[in-house]
């Protein structure tokens, strides 16, 4: 197939002026709010995005609360465009492996995408991987600052209310260990414009048990945020 007839018709426009190689992106700040108060105070401008809202900051820029697999690749493709060459996810995930617990921090390996959007830039892949350099720059971070972290796959999809027990007893016989909605989709956009990205996800809830155990405690999840999250932005 003539390689033209892959390209885009519909290109997304670059933002002005965006000069920055990095960007973070999280896809849901919890109710506090804590994590888009404390960038405001960073932020040289804010920028509302078709999805989401666009932080500028000296040495890089915040996506935030762009929630889903499409959503985030409709921004990250614009920032893309724009020259951003790395994108670190800071995110939130329900354990389907009862040795995640709420309230724990993982650095994703792997992740398998249960959505509909990677598909477009990989048609014949299931299975996406972070950047190995940009992933040890992070869990570098964490041990010079003494935080404890551990590692697990991560499964992403774009119907949450559709985790059953047939679907859970699926991704367990995967040893699928997480369940979120944007990493594989991340990872596949960052692979196929050859550019760098890496998850970083906080436990927030838990299925593994076939019941939903959501009842962290906002104090402890905040605290986690503050320790492992504000580092990087």
């Amino acid at each position: 197939m003539d390689k033209t007839e892959d390209e885009a018709i519909v290109k997304p426009t670059p933002i002005k002026g965006l000069k920055m190689r990095r960007a973070v992106y999280i896809p849901f700040d919890p109710p506090s709010q804590i994590i888009k108060r404390f960038i405001k105070i960073r932020s040289l401008k804010e920028k509302n995005l078709d999805a989401g809202t666009l932080f500028l900051l000296r040495d890089q820029v915040i996506l935030c609360q762009v929630l889903g697999a499409p959503a985030a690749c409709l921004s990250l493709e614009i920032l893309v465009a724009s020259g951003i060459q790395e994108i670190l996810m800071l995110g939130f995930c329900g354990s389907l492996n009862s040795a995640f617990r709420i309230n724990e921090v993982v650095s994703i390996p792997k992740a398998l995408s249960n959505e509909g959007t990677s598909k477009h830039y990989f048609p014949n892949r299931k299975v996406f991987y972070p950047s190995p350099r940009l992933k040890k720059k992070v869990e570098n971070t964490f041990q010079t600052l003494t935080l404890p972290f551990k590692s697990g796959s991560v499964v992403s999809t774009d119907a949450p209310f559709r985790e059953t027990k047939s679907w859970l007893a699926a991704m367990q016989k995967k040893r699928i260990d997480l369940v979120d909605m944007e990493a594989s989709a991340v990872f596949a956009i960052a692979e196929f414009c050859q550019i760098e990205a890496a998850a970083v996800l906080i436990v927030s809830d838990e299925l593994f048990s076939g019941r939903w155990k959501h009842d962290f405690l906002r104090s402890e999840l905040e605290q986690k945020i503050r320790e492992y999250f504000f580092p990087f932005i």
